[in-house]
């Protein structure tokens, strides 16, 4: 396990790139889950962003003296345990189980105790590292801009055959942008619900009804109101901006961020409906969820001013859910990742019981939109030496060539983090703290969930929520997923948009400001920095490749 001393972030904040700079002071989006598919893809020829074509890697050659190839991965912030004594063990099992099976490498997992900020400026440093966590919505596309990132389809087609294989053709197809894909897609979903996590057990201390599909956020309320009478220790539903109720508004089938650069106020709400990019503000079910936040931080429901993050979480489960602090919060595919989580919170407070349950109505009828081109990806640095860059994707064809290879790297090491179950089953270590335990999500991990193990007793619902995300009837599919915008082309406008996108919207995505004031301001901020010709851009872009793909 590698941290970067002090020292070596100061001389990283100090050569960083003006480009790199600017990525680094967009602060993340809140992590979507990774919808995938087995469908078709789109055929396309997508404008490309500013990159020169990169010739395949020359073969690796040994290194000296027979020694292991040294390769690093830097780590997310989420889905994988933020300690190194955690990790440690599990790297270094992984990479002697390599080596005896004939890869010759030595690999090890960096942590940035501030990733929002280092990351980026790790590409301009110098820093040594092969690859990292990544994806569109975070740091991925404006590192592609800036040429950062490398073209890996070379590396498909030499090394990574078995990888390519498991990532599936239409997926690995879907993914390309221009003449190049930048990264291994972690696919597993056609798409995901959104909703709440909440204390069960304090539900049922106070007898209040449990929350509904059909009702929607609406019917969470009761419960709410009984913490708020019974419980003045803790805030009923703990909102975080970077975790806010209004991303998991309902009657949205949304686009996301597959529009280009994050955090610049525009969105197509609806794909089914037509292609037109408008104002966030003008989405009606977004000013809805708004609107019900502003009710809730009225009545007490949440906390009255903003929640931060303590360390490298930047997870509201983790800081304010499992100690006890709130009772509620928003998650991605709360009706199964409730389960895990239940685990975590059972090492705060023994006693308490968590649940989740979808708010977005995507399981009562609600269609979302499905996607092929994935969310969450493994990046390389385009910097690294070609030696460690074919050994990284060595490591991950090496990773998913036997199901025994994957269990370690997402499950640890089999005794002593979890006990292996028939039918891909797991059951866990008695006494062990799930907290700090290994465990790897798929999300994270270069590898599709469908190899992840499941809980031995995983319950019913969290099961039927797992083949929802996984079936494509389930789901509506965007026949122009593939666009991307030429990002060079909007850069200056959407590092504009970026820089003051947070604090346009702050008053919406926390109830702090009545929602008519509240609109005014984001409408005013965005606008004044250049907004209406961003679109106006963006929308030609759009316009065009539509033009040249009808077919």
């Amino acid at each position: 396990m590698k941290k970067l001393s002090r020292r070596e972030v100061l001389r990283v904040m100090g050569i960083g790139s003006a480009g790199a700079l600017l990525a680094a002071c967009a602060p993340p989006a809140p992590a979507a889950a990774p919808p995938a598919s087995a469908a078709a893809p789109v055929a396309t020829t997508a404008p490309a962003a500013a990159v020169e074509p990169t010739k395949e890697p020359a073969p690796a050659a040994a290194p000296a003296n027979g020694a292991p190839e040294k390769i690093t991965l830097v780590e997310s912030w989420f889905g994988v345990p933020q300690f190194k004594e955690s990790i440690d063990p599990v790297t270094t099992a992984l990479s002697k189980k390599a080596q005896a099976e004939g890869l010759n490498v030595e690999f090890s997992s960096l942590l940035l105790d501030d990733h929002e900020t280092k990351y980026p400026v790790l590409y301009a440093s110098g820093a040594e590292f092969t690859m990292a966590f990544d994806a569109p919505w975070y740091k991925m596309t404006s590192l592609r801009a800036q040429n950062a990132l490398l073209p890996l389809e070379g590396l498909f087609d030499t090394v990574g055959k078995k990888v390519k294989e498991e990532v599936t053709a239409p997926i690995y197809k879907a993914n390309f942008v221009g003449e190049h894909i930048y990264g291994i897609p972690t696919a597993y979903y056609y798409g995901g619900t959104g909703g709440v996590i909440y204390r069960e057990d304090l539900r049922v201390k106070y007898n209040a009804p449990a929350p509904t599909l059909e009702g929607g956020w609406a019917s969470l309320e009761p419960y709410l109101e009984a913490l708020t009478k019974n419980e003045k220790a803790i805030i009923p539903f703990g909102n975080v901006t970077t975790q806010s109720l209004t991303a998991y508004h309902r009657g949205t089938k949304g686009w996301g961020t597959a529009l280009g650069p994050t955090k610049t106020g525009v969105s197509i709400p609806d794909v089914t409906k037509d292609f037109k990019v408008i104002d966030e503000e003008d989405n009606a079910p977004f000013i809805d969820a708004a609107k019900l936040l502003r009710s809730w931080w009225e009545k007490g429901y949440v906390n009255k001013t903003d929640l931060t993050f303590s360390g490298s979480s930047q997870n509201a489960q983790v800081d304010y859910v499992f100690p006890g602090k709130t009772a509620a919060c928003v998650e991605n595919e709360p009706d199964y990742k409730w389960v895990d989580q239940n685990k975590q919170m059972k090492s705060s407070l023994k006693d308490a019981e968590l649940r989740g349950l979808d708010m977005r109505a995507m399981r009562a009828g609600n269609k979302g939109t499905g996607s092929l081109k994935q969310w969450n990806f493994i990046v390389f640095n385009a910097s690294a030496p070609k030696a460690q860059q074919e050994a990284g994707m060595k490591w991950y064809d090496w990773l998913v060539s036997s199901q025994d290879n994957i269990d370690l790297w997402m499950m640890g090491i089999e005794g002593v983090n979890y006990k292996k179950e028939d039918n891909l089953r797991f059951s866990e270590i008695e006494g062990i703290d799930a907290a700090r335990n290994y465990r790897r999500q798929w999300y994270v991990s270069g590898v599709s969930g469908r190899f992840q193990r499941q809980f031995k007793d995983l319950p019913k619902e969290a099961e039927e929520a797992l083949k929802f995300f996984s079936t494509a009837e389930n789901w509506v599919f965007n026949p122009y997923e593939q666009f991307e915008p030429d990002v060079k082309s909007l850069e200056v406008d959407a590092a504009k948009l970026s820089a003051i996108y947070d604090e346009a919207l702050h008053g919406l995505n926390t109830g702090q400001e009545p929602t008519e004031d509240a609109i005014k301001k984001m409408k005013k901020m965005l606008d004044d920095a250049g907004r209406q010709a961003y679109k106006e851009k963006l929308q030609k872009q759009l316009d065009d490749f539509i033009a040249a793909h009808k077919a």
